[in-house]
């Protein structure tokens, strides 16, 4: 059984898979597995290609800035977690940071709150996974108040993308994050998926439908679960594909993002999400060193899930009988 003293390691895990899948899978989004096959074998390593070895994008980047955004004021704000994303796009624009590989929609609602929008007002119609593939803080954050949780997951994925199957997506990442960092260690894999079908239901009812599907595809073989799920950067694809990644190999993180990286499609959104869930169960200690020590930003990362952790009851020293 885990206790309290792995729930630091967990967090720093949770963000530093996410940065670590999104890493491996960047260099070959968009192909086949067919085409990944041929030219690279197997992905297990980091490649010096696109941004360049362990080299993060927008995944990784606009799961920073909600993070700061939490970490700022002690909690999820709307509002000031739409100026980050705006003040990441504006210094993108100014030259300061590059914004890599941006979807349509991030970048149609950033572009919207840089014009003045409310962060009411500056999210697109879109079911693309740009809203899930960030809430791994939000689950950090709220592991603990699962309805709070569920009003954060919801209201971070406004800012950008108002379709409702977005929206559930990310409520369903947060949820399986929260779930890794209250494990004991003996995870039920069927009822895991339920669960998170269960928390999403009054939101999509179609996106519950999907995660819950992913129960009889536990010991399915990946080109078997990934027919079933879809790999593309629809958020009805992309959250069931990386769920299922992580489902097949709960306790082991390598297993999981290189069966969600090779799966072809939108692999670097597969992999930060895999790689996020599969974190929050395994912690930091788990992700081969090849991959954690030379990830970009992974000293920062590690400060951030530290400061995440700072802010949940779970820090805070255990009250003593008086004597």
């Amino acid at each position: 059984m885990r206790t309290t003293t792995d729930i630091p390691d967990r967090f720093k895990g949770t963000l530093l898979g996410c940065a670590v899948g999104d890493a491996l899978g960047a260099p070959v989004e968009g192909l086949p597995p067919e085409a990944i096959k041929q030219r690279y074998g197997r992905v297990t390593d980091f490649i010096d290609e696109r941004f360049g070895a362990g080299r993060v994008t927008d995944d990784t980047q606009m799961t920073v800035a909600l993070a700061q955004s939490i970490i700022d004021y002690g909690r999820f704000e709307m509002d000031h977690a739409a100026f980050k994303f705006g003040r990441w796009l504006e210094f993108s624009d100014a030259g300061t940071k590059e914004a890599r590989g941006i979807g349509i929609a991030c970048a149609a609602a950033c572009r919207k709150l840089l014009q003045g929008a409310t962060p009411l007002e500056s999210g697109v119609a879109s079911a693309g996974c740009g809203a899930a593939m960030r809430a791994g803080p939000v689950g950090l954050r709220y592991f603990d108040d699962l309805e709070m949780l569920k009003e954060a997951a919801l209201g971070q994925a406004l800012i950008t993308h108002t379709d409702p199957e977005a929206l559930a997506g990310s409520a369903a990442v947060a949820f399986a994050v929260s779930c890794g960092i209250r494990d004991e260690g003996r995870l039920d894999r069927g009822p895991l998926a339920k669960k998170t079908a269960e928390f999403v239901s009054s939101v999509s009812a179609g996106m519950a439908e999907k995660i819950a599907g992913l129960a009889d595809y536990l010991d399915a073989t990946p080109e078997e679960g990934f027919a079933f799920t879809g790999t593309g950067g629809y958020v009805m694809e992309t959250v069931p594909g990386a769920l299922f990644a992580f489902l097949r190999s709960p306790y082991d993180f390598e297993e999981t993002v290189v069966t969600a990286v090779n799966a072809g499609g939108d692999t670097d959104s597969l992999g930060a999400i895999a790689g996020a869930v599969s974190g929050s169960f395994n912690g930091m200690a788990r992700i081969p060193a090849r991959w954690k020590d030379n990830v970009e930003g992974k000293g920062y990362l590690e400060r951030l899930a530290t400061r995440l952790y700072t802010l949940t009851p779970a820090s805070r020293p255990k009250s003593r009988p008086l004597l």
